[in-house]
Order: structure tokens, then sequence, then C-alpha cells
């Protein structure tokens, strides 16, 4: 903005107040009050925009804690299981190490040409 646009903008809301029976003096006092305060509150270290993103992070780091809960649940759980049961144990092993028990039939399945 100009000069000329910010002087005719306060100019514009120091009249409604003066009608209200308030001086020139103190309206304009009053509106560089509450500029002050904007230009101090709004943004900075402390503003209400950084506490705005803040407390956007706050919310994305409580969600991801609930995630990272359950997913500590289940691993828990399965860590019981892998020291208690032997039947949890062995069916691992046979998943990720494709190992066979004794007496199992292996079937192999060829690719067809197409």
């Amino acid at each position: 903005m100009r000069k000329s646009q910010i002087s005719d903008t306060i100019r514009s809301l120091v009249e409604p107040l003066s009608t209200m029976g308030m001086s020139r003096a103190a309206s304009y006092a009053l509106i560089m009050v509450v500029l002050l305060l904007l230009i101090f509150t709004v943004p900075g270290e402390k503003g209400l925009i950084r506490s705005y993103q803040l407390n956007q992070e706050l919310k994305d780091l409580q969600g991801q804690n609930v995630v990272l809960l359950k997913k500590n649940q289940v691993l828990a759980q399965e860590a019981l299981m892998l020291k208690e049961n032997l039947a949890y144990i062995e069916h691992v092993i046979i998943q990720e190490m494709n190992l066979v028990k004794p007496g199992d039939i292996i079937v192999v399945f060829k690719k067809g040409k197409k």
C-alpha cells in the first residue's frame, strides 16, 4: 500500500469512532494500539501463525503416535508368540525361509507357453 492509501484507510476507520463521541486523538490512539497489537501478536516466534502451525504439527504427531502404538501392540503380541508358541515358531520358519517339513509333498508348477 502507498502512504496515501494507508492514511485514507485510517481516516475511514476514525470517522465512525468520532461520530460515536470519541475525540479524533483518542480514535487515532485506539487504532494505533490495535495495529501495534496485531503487528506483535500475529507473526513472530510466539505469534498466532506459529501457534496454529504448532497446533497442526501436534495433531499430526498425535495421529502418528496412535499408529505407532497399534504397531507396537502387534509386535509385542508377535514377540510373545515367538517366545511361547512352538507351532507359531515353526510356521514362521516355514513361511520366511521356504522350508518344508518331513513328509510334505512339494509340487512345482512350470509355466506353460502362451
